[in-house]
């Protein structure tokens, strides 16, 4: 009985709060479904490959976007199209998302904690970095798994990167320790693996229906400001086949970079969105301010080199709310790069 009860607290912890949101009603469950696995006859593509590739603009400053959990190289067409004079953008959708065949499901057994995913696309933006000769360009990453792997290719690469712009992102959950009962002690890399690994994946996405997923999503009004534009967003993440969504998202939740924050030495902006005040006092959103604001606060305690912004009048999608910002900040950061040359 205590190991169950200890079961249903880290599903609550992790996958209710997650990138799922608190509401009211029953959460549906369908013992007949798994979630884990693809969907009997999807066409998977290499473990390694890119969905798209998307190359804009003739400036001189070379930019690498990364768009976050459920979106392609599309969401950033405006972006691209009113600095095509300024930069030489390349935007890459992650195997899975916008219609694209994600990798084979990893073995079972695998851990969450191995990044099987997300490790092979950080392997695959670097070989594209020195394919298309990107001249150490400033990588912007966008959302959950677009910033971890925008942070990844800082550590693991600094000689390819220029510069990291963080827009609309989440840097990691931070939870307390379920051995503390103070909960004072954050929940260390064995613990988090576990949760997800043992828990968390086999007890709750397993079988958790689509739509309640989609029910206990992120909300539209969350990604912009402007409503047609927000609920198409929605929509185009909605669309991602449940497995590919679950298995980027426990891989994210089963990551602690705090180490990794350290080891940044590019330099780093990151624009955090100010969301509403709507959307800030709604209980059933009250996971946004500690995961999209605090967290950051915690980054800047482990590395005071990474800059940290709050924009305001912005959703997620910064570089639509508010586009003047994140051109700046890719501006900065190029003039830093200039003068350390």
């Amino acid at each position: 009985m205590k190991r169950t009860g200890f079961s249903i607290t880290l599903v609550a912890v992790f996958a209710l709060p997650c990138a799922l949101r608190s509401q009211a009603g029953a959460t549906q469950q369908d013992s007949a479904l798994d979630n884990l696995v693809h969907a009997h006859g999807y066409i998977t593509a290499p473990l390694g490959s890119l969905g798209n590739v998307v190359r804009r603009g003739s400036g001189p400053m070379d930019v690498l976007l990364i768009p976050g959990w459920g979106f392609g190289a599309d969401v950033f067409d405006a972006f691209m199209r009113d600095n095509e004079t300024r930069y030489h953008m390349v935007a890459v959708t992650l195997p899975g998302f916008a219609g694209t065949a994600a990798p084979p499901m990893p073995a079972a057994g695998t851990s969450y904690g191995a990044q099987t995913w997300t490790r092979a696309a950080e392997q695959a933006l670097a070989a594209l970095i020195e394919k298309e000769a990107l001249r150490q360009p400033i990588v912007v990453g966008h959302f959950i798994v677009g910033t971890q792997l925008a942070f990844y290719l800082a550590r693991d690469y600094p000689q390819l990167v220029g510069g990291v712009v963080i827009v609309g992102g989440e840097p990691m959950r931070f939870y307390p320790s379920r051995r503390d009962s103070t909960h004072r002690t954050p929940m260390g890399i064995e613990e988090r693996v576990t949760g997800i690994d043992q828990y968390v994946a086999p007890r709750w996405f397993k079988t958790v229906t689509k739509q309640t997923f989609d029910l206990k999503n992120y909300a539209a009004a969350e990604y912009a400001r402007d409503s047609a534009r927000a609920a198409a967003l929605w929509q185009a993440s909605s669309d991602v086949p449940l497995p590919v969504m679950i298995r980027y998202l426990c891989e994210y939740m089963a990551a602690d970079l705090t180490a990794d924050f350290a080891r940044i030495s590019a330099p780093t902006i990151v624009l955090v969105p100010a969301f509403s005040p709507a959307i800030l006092a709604d209980p059933r959103q009250s996971w946004v301010k500690p995961f999209f604001h605090d967290a950051w606060d915690k980054v800047r305690e482990i590395n005071g080199r990474i800059a940290v912004r709050v924009v305001p009048d912005s959703r997620v999608f910064v570089t639509d709310d508010q586009p003047v910002a994140v051109r700046e900040a890719i501006d900065s950061l190029a003039r830093q790069r200039i003068r350390v040359r």
